[in-house]
């Protein structure tokens, strides 16, 4: 699972605002004296919010049960409340993946989301593995861009080669990388720094890993908002295929349902299937420029490369209004548009810890699969993945009880884009129906990650304040339609009177 576009990092030295000492004394101060101000960051895109944190590290057993032997230094940034009424409840964020950092993503998501700031703490923690957490990253010395000029099959023996190079080269145990030991870190990162009570903001992944810790950890929680939820009865890796392919029909309808998208692509879906057909039968070798230094990368277009480039388009609202054009623009041979947009998402770093990635889903969610359900337009990377690798990475143990459903009366804030391609709003439901203190907002018009769309940061920031799940008014979402697709690249052709216009 993908998550929230690519995201920065931060640094830090206020603690109380402008508050004098008469109006703190009384205040339960957490430990802010275990942090101290972060690094300059190479970009300077939040140096702002840089100057206002605090950095530091919490270290943990590396085998908890145990509690010997070596110890590993967890990665925390703290964005502190920009009031002087600071509450003494903050807020941790879980980033996705899984194999996100939440240093590297949670800046740039709290710059949008920045009322929840007002008088909370933000707490980031590098899940173990992840970010600078003993970081079981192991990626590819390939360029993301040039990666299009390898087959699939090529990338994968890459892949496999590395991952058991760096298995020789971690000074970790990736059996210990799990979820259930992740959020026993967490809950003794929120003791060490003097938290009673905290809140938590799970996206993709991180909703999975929030409802972990719920299960764990129920005592410590006061409310939850899970977006784009994965919930501990959904096999993450099952699905892939089948939900890109539901969101690619609803595409392929959106695209009808707009006469100027319909006017210029009436035969999308038979044109992208042709374009695969067609590459499975001849190897087609192009010229693609990379979209920043305009290098020409040449090589043959593997056919799985067309499906798996569109299913990434498809979780970002924006981006998707591109689609319908790019596959037409591939259907004539021209692979410059799909490439660019998948460049557009990923850049240069993929910003993902595959190595923890495959510690959490080798131990878990891969131990219930055993086939990848493709479907007509889509294939499974992931199962693909996994199944190779899972078969020499180390496997770690998980609780009996780890696959029920997670039950509880803590208030809980669901959110899920109706779009979305791995983690539609079904699978919100099924966490909702044990969690009996929720409510779940559909976002229409949106895909993967709605928090940060349109008014929800206002409904996230209104929960936060006043957890009532029953109590959110979340109407104002319904205006997040559908955005009109591109016909040329000046934009959309024609106007519906009942979509948004294309530069919304």
């Amino acid at each position: 699972m993908k998550n929230l576009s690519s995201l920065i990092l931060i640094s830090s030295t206020l603690l109380f605002g402008c508050a004098p000492p008469a109006e703190r004394e009384n205040m339960a101060l957490p430990n802010y004296h275990l942090l101290s101000s972060c690094e300059k960051p190479e970009d300077d895109a939040y140096a702002n919010l840089i100057e206002e944190s605090l950095c530091g590290t919490i270290s943990v057993f590396e085998d908890r049960d145990d509690r010997t032997g070596r110890k590993i230094d967890l990665n925390i940034m703290l964005l502190p409340a920009t009031t002087s009424a600071v509450k003494p409840d903050p807020i941790f964020f879980l980033a996705g993946g899984p194999g996100q950092s939440a240093v590297e993503t949670g800046p740039a998501l709290f710059t949008v989301l920045r009322k929840l700031r007002k008088e909370r703490d933000i707490v980031l923690v590098d899940q173990r593995g992840t970010g600078q957490s003993s970081s079981l990253a192991c990626e590819l010395d390939i360029p993301v861009l040039e990666q299009l000029s390898l087959s699939i099959e090529e990338i994968t023996v890459l892949h496999t080669a590395q991952l058991k190079k760096c298995l020789t080269e971690f000074d970790a145990n990736p059996a210990l990388y799990t979820t259930p030991i992740a959020m026993d870190d967490l809950n003794e990162v929120r003791e060490v720094l003097g938290y009673d009570k905290i809140n938590l903001l799970g996206i993709s992944y991180g909703t999975r890993a929030g409802l972990v810790y719920l299960r764990r950890h129920e005592d410590t929680v006061r409310s939850i908002v899970l977006d784009a939820v994965a919930p501990t009865t959904m096999v993450i890796p099952k699905n892939v295929a089948v939900d890109a392919q539901s969101a690619f029909e609803q595409m392929l309808a959106d695209c009808q349902s707009q006469p100027g998208c319909k006017q210029a692509f009436p035969d999308l879906h038979a044109h992208f299937r042709e374009v695969v057909e067609r590459l499975q039968t001849v190897a087609e070798t192009v010229t693609i420029r990379h979209p920043r230094t305009g290098v020409a990368i040449r090589g043959t277009v593997d056919p799985l490369l067309i499906s798996r480039l569109t299913r990434g388009v498809l979780y970002s609202r924006t981006l998707s209004q591109l689609l319908p054009l790019v596959i037409e623009e591939a259907y004539k041979g021209n692979y410059q548009p799909l490439s660019t947009l998948s460049y557009s998402m990923s850049g240069e770093d993929s910003q993902l810890s595959t190595g923890m990635m495959l510690s959490v889903l080798c131990a878990e969610d891969m131990t219930l699969l055993d086939s990848p359900y493709n479907t007509e337009d889509f294939d499974n990377p992931l199962f693909n993945m996994l199944s190779g690798a899972c078969e020499f990475w180390p496997r770690g143990s998980i609780p009996e009880d780890y696959f029920d459903a997670v039950s509880s009366m803590v208030p809980v804030l669901l959110t899920s884009g109706i779009l979305d391609p791995i983690t539609p709003p079904k699978y919100a439901w099924e966490a909702a129906a044990t969690l009996g203190n929720s409510e779940h907002v559909i976002v229409p018009g949106v895909g993967h990650g709605s928090v940060v769309a349109g008014c929800m940061p206002e409904v996230v920031a209104t929960f936060f304040d006043n957890p009532k799940p029953k109590e959110i008014n979340a109407s104002c979402s319904v205006n997040l339609r559908r955005l009109l697709f591109f016909t040329s690249y000046a934009g959309a052709v024609t106007k519906p009177d009942n979509a948004e216009p294309a530069n919304d």
